[in-house]
């Protein structure tokens, strides 16, 4: 099963997000929800690298298994780019949430925090 843990700022917004595991529905590099999961987190990450700058406003870790993110501090971004930033961290959020509804967390399993630090 992929877990994947979303960790929410008192703003309510995706602070980030880590998946680690494999869905086991089918064979690596077969599986839909593996590949479901990883092109939406993926995808977030490629854009949220081609809009702010990875190791300064955020980092992330992209390796078989485990895929992290982290919005570093969302107030030090220019306000077009944290709006952008908000909204696809918040989409990763909802795109995997859509797909734990699917089959009722037998693949993926989505745990939500709230962190005020």
């Amino acid at each position: 099963m992929i877990q994947a843990r979303f960790v929410f700022d008192r703003k309510k917004r995706v602070k980030s997000f880590n998946l680690t595991g494999h869905a086991d529905y089918a064979d690596t590099g077969k599986d839909i929800y593996c590949s479901a999961a990883s092109a939406i987190t993926q995808t977030v990450i490629g854009t949220l690298t081609e809009m702010i700058k990875a190791g300064q406003d955020f980092i992330y870790l992209n390796e078989v298994g485990e895929i992290d993110c982290q919005i570093l501090d969302y107030d030090s971004l220019a306000e077009k780019k944290r709006i952008a930033a908000e909204s696809l961290m918040f989409s990763a959020y909802i795109g995997l949430k859509q797909i734990e509804m699917i089959d009722g967390q037998t693949y993926l399993s989505i745990l939500k925090e709230e962190d005020y630090s």
